[in-house]
């Protein structure tokens, strides 16, 4: 039970000081620097060239794989065997992706660095306004500090079960298992080689090891990306809605009489300021966002257009080796886990890119409904207020060449392709 507490008082924060008034990003989120380090972007000595070991050591490693994978696609489709071809060829997909992250990261470190930077400050200026400001914004933090521990958590549980699959068969074949059984040491993933057995003495332990290092390396990148990118979407979401908060107070406070006052009036000038200084955060916040977005998009645009042009096509034969497991009497728990990490993966930046752009248009309905019209002092601010509507009617979403906006539309989009090559391959293998 104190095991249960302490882990419910580290997804909760308990133990935070949420009233505390300098608060900053790596303060609310330790874990950033942790997980984004690895991927070759260092804070304390930016431009160490030490940052590009890890990268390039996870990346050869995995262009070794890749290559494996397809001489394994190859063989299983030679000999007929689709199922072996299909799992294999899943695996290339997933693979592959780790290459083009890291290149995409390297490539675009710095702006890494101003995209954590921007966010840095947002944290440190938001934590000194008011209660209602304040209050919105961490609990939205807190919201994603919990998602990022059950995503990871659902990942770690995909890569211990696959671990647990192979030792298990692997123990009971070491302590209990007789030789006349003739069993053969399991692997985390199927293997071939042409003129070899991989499941001989040293092959077996060398091979054992390098498919447990990949599982460590696909959750320490992959998994990671995915993290950040729904950080930073959720991050810009609640900024737009603090937007939405400040046209519920962009009247407050201000005496109406100026209206009918010569512009050059003293008392005029001073509300013309608070009006500029209240839309002056509006547009800041709201430009930021755009611009986030758009580093953002820069950042992850490659992984991104990969994870959209072969989810398709890797749910599709995700589905098709558990339906023909189940036609052979088999229940794949580790394929299972696998398309519904799949469908996640590509759900989440969808299920984001449209609370994004619906928030975005939120901000021309807040700006529209803010009461300009009941007052006279609208009058002072229409054109400003016209200005805000134009540029909210412009879509929030994450763009790089080949890639349509990530949406839900996009998401059905591609499951349904999916449904229908899984369609096809079954009607074709009757």
């Amino acid at each position: 039970m104190t095991l249960i507490k302490a882990i419910k008082g580290i997804f909760f924060k308990d133990s935070f000081d949420f009233s505390e008034p300098d608060i900053d990003l790596y303060t609310f989120h330790p874990q950033l620097r942790i997980f984004i380090a690895p991927l070759g972007i260092f804070f304390n000595n930016r431009k160490s060239l030490l940052r590009f070991l890890w990268p390039f050591i996870n990346g050869s490693l995995s262009i070794v794989a890749i290559v494996l994978e397809m001489i394994f696609v190859y063989h299983g489709i030679t000999v007929g065997d689709y199922s072996f071809a299909t799992e294999c060829f899943c695996y290339f997909v997933m693979l592959s992706v780790i290459p083009v992250l890291y290149c995409a990261v390297l490539a675009n470190s710095q702006s890494v660095m101003v995209l954590l930077d921007k966010m840095d400050k947002d944290f440190e200026y938001i934590c000194k306004l008011g209660a209602k400001y304040r209050d919105h914004f961490l609990q939205r933090q807190l919201l994603i500090w919990q998602l990022c521990w059950i995503w990871l958590g659902f990942l770690c549980c995909v890569a211990v079960l696959y671990t647990l699959m192979t030792l298990a068969p692997l123990t009971y074949q070491t302590l209990i298992a007789t030789q006349d059984e003739n069993m053969i040491r399991p692997l985390l993933f199927p293997m071939w080689l042409p003129e070899d057995d991989p499941y001989r003495t040293p092959n077996y332990e060398i091979f054992l090891f390098l498919q447990l290092d990949y599982l460590l390396i696909f959750i320490q990148s992959f998994g990671v990306y995915v993290y950040i990118q729904f950080h930073v979407l959720l991050h810009n979401f609640t900024v737009l809605e603090l937007v939405t908060f400040d046209f519920d107070v962009i009247f407050e406070g201000l005496d109406k009489s100026v209206v009918d006052l010569p512009r050059d009036d003293l008392r005029r000038l001073t509300v013309q300021r608070v009006f500029n200084r209240r839309l002056k955060r509006v547009a800041t916040w709201h430009d930021s966002v755009f611009k986030s977005i758009g580093t953002l998009s820069r950042v992850q645009g490659p992984v991104i257009v990969y994870q959209v042009m072969f989810s398709s096509l890797c749910i599709c034969l995700m589905m098709y080796q558990v339906a023909d497991k189940l036609d052979k009497g088999t229940f794949d728990i580790l394929f299972i886990m696998l398309t519904v990490a799949g469908i996640t993966q590509l759900w989440i930046p969808c299920y984001l890119g449209t609370l994004l752009r619906n928030k975005a248009f939120d901000v021309a309905d807040a700006c529209w409904n803010c009461g300009w019209h009941e007052t006279p002092l609208g009058r002072m601010i229409r054109p400003d207020i016209i200005i805000v509507i134009m540029r909210a009617q412009h879509p929030i979403s994450i763009k790089f060449t080949g890639l349509p906006n990530l949406s839900l539309e996009t998401f059905s989009s591609i499951m349904s392709s999916a449904y229908s090559y899984f369609n096809m391959l079954r009607q074709y293998n009757r």
